[in-house]
């Protein structure tokens, strides 16, 4: 008997809030960006899922003829997907693990109703993404770009300005160009009305390509023109218009409107959009339009059972109390000393259940900075590798990164100067368990595996000389500490 159009909506309902609910943290993650009304980036999250909820019912016929049978390689990639949500969940990579969920839904669909209906389910899912808060990471390339492209505008037109980083200095005042500058909300808003653009006319491939390429160049283009406009303003006015002093996020927003005229403009002359072609149920076996009951129940135990079993087992395992051991054995004449004061460097590692710090005197009298950070258990906000976490702490600025061998083993040499320009070599390392790494992701990573069925202990070790002339005394008294030291 063939299933009536809304029993099959309200499954993909029911499969969207398993997901949600069993990747709770990730979803957490997407409420608090959609409703925070200060960074705003995100805020368009509501309209998006609005938007994907509209799509899925505007393809309800077609969702109601498609045939539907269990697809057994769906079922092996959602196995496999939600063993690599857990992963990086445990592992705190939160804009990797918040990708994900997108894809754990489409492959649920596909494991219950098989290739036709989730070929359908392609585009509601995929435009999803442009609610995800992991397009911060093209945060940074967009605001070196938006510093380089006013460069270039203030040299053609002036006020004479002095760039250093991303502040710009004007005679009369100086501007920073900060992340929120970017223009990356802009950009995701744009990227979104152009591909739903292309999919309401079911325009060919080739044609949506473009339509996102002009998109991001105007979306690029009024950002700039923003930020161009306001430093004007501010020379003109000696830094007293209202875009200055007040506010010019919605200048901004008015600038990216006509740039949205200007899309629609464009795409009204190029590329007609393609009639939609009808959808039906044609010769489909009636019995291959029913609900695949028995694809749907594998399809809840597969989304529940691995979480489910890796909280049975973190909690069959309880974390070990931290070892209050001497984490480092020095070898005579080398001895540890009680940490001088007026050092610049004191690494930053929120939420760390212990810390370290500790002088080494070298037989020279030369002196080096050993400092360890432990975690029990690591988590979001409270991890080794994040944004919470600074190898070089507050005052310390970085101008170098290499690896290098030691008799201890691999460790990351940082070259960082102090703000009196005094330049310190600083060897660091994570270690998860008995495994060291120098590669914070593949800490991060292997910690999630690790985290699976337990509590494993991590931790950072650093160690800071300080430089006299071009460091290469720091790096040898380094190298000596190493073959004089044990690190536990």
């Amino acid at each position: 008997m063939r299933a009536p159009s809304s029993l099959r909506l309200w499954l993909l309902l029911l499969l969207a809030c398993l997901v949600a609910g069993i990747c709770w943290p990730s979803t957490k993650v997407y409420y608090e960006q959609w409703t925070d009304f200060v960074n705003i980036t995100y805020t368009h999250g509501w309209l998006i899922l609005a938007v994907c909820v509209y799509l899925v019912w505007r393809e309800r016929a077609a969702l109601a003829a498609a045939p539907a049978a269990a697809w057994p390689l769906a079922q092996v990639a959602l196995a496999l997907s939600m063993l690599l949500w857990l992963v990086l969940h445990w592992a705190s990579t939160e804009d990797l693990e918040i990708t994900l969920v997108p894809a754990i839904y489409w492959l649920a669909v596909a494991a219950v109703f098989g290739w036709p209906l989730a070929r359908l389910m392609i585009f509601p899912v995929a435009f999803f993404g442009f609610a995800l808060p992991s397009w911060a990471q093209i945060g940074g390339p967009l605001q070196a770009i938006t510093v380089l492209a006013v460069r270039g505008m203030l040299a053609l037109t002036g006020p004479h300005a002095v760039i250093s980083g991303d502040v710009i200095h004007i005679p009369n005042g100086s501007f920073v160009i900060e992340e929120g500058c970017s223009g990356l909300h802009f950009m995701i808003v744009g990227l979104a009305v152009a591909a739903l653009h292309g999919e309401l006319r079911r325009d060919p491939p080739r044609a949506r390509v473009l339509q996102l390429a002009l998109m991001a160049g105007l979306a690029m283009l009024a950002n700039w023109i923003r930020v161009y406009t306001v430093i004007e303003a501010g020379y003109l006015s000696d830094m007293r218009n209202y875009l200055v002093s007040v506010s010019h996020y919605w200048f901004g927003w008015g600038v990216f409107a006509v740039a949205l005229v200007g899309f629609f403009g464009v795409c009204a002359r190029i590329d007609p959009p393609v009639p939609a072609a009808a959808s039906g149920a044609g010769g489909v076996d009636p019995a291959m339009r029913s609900v695949p009951l028995a694809g749907l129940g594998l399809v809840v135990v597969i989304l529940a059972a691995l979480p489910g079993l890796s909280l049975l087992l973190r909690r069959a395992h309880p974390a070990p109390p931290l070892d209050n051991r001497p984490f480092l054995t020095l070898t005579a004449p080398w001895a540890a000393l009680t940490p001088v004061g007026g050092s610049f460097w004191l690494p930053e590692v929120a939420g760390a259940d212990d810390n370290d710090y500790l002088t080494v005197a070298s037989p020279s009298g030369r002196t080096i900075e050993v400092f360890r950070s432990r975690f029990v258990d690591q988590s979001q906000g409270a991890e080794l590798v994040g944004e919470s976490t600074s190898l070089l702490g507050k005052h310390l600025s970085f101008r170098d990164s290499r690896r290098v061998d030691s008799a201890l083993g691999p460790f990351i040499e940082t070259e960082a100067a102090d703000p009196t320009g005094a330049r310190s070599v600083l060897w660091s390392r994570y270690r998860v368990g008995d495994h060291v790494f120098v590669v914070p992701l593949a800490e991060q990573l292997w910690y999630g595996v690790s985290a699976l069925p337990g509590h494993p202990p991590s931790e950072l070790v650093a160690l800071r000389a300080e430089c006299r002339g071009d460091c290469a005394e720091a790096r040898e008294l380094l190298q000596q500490l190493a073959r004089n030291a044990r690190l536990r």
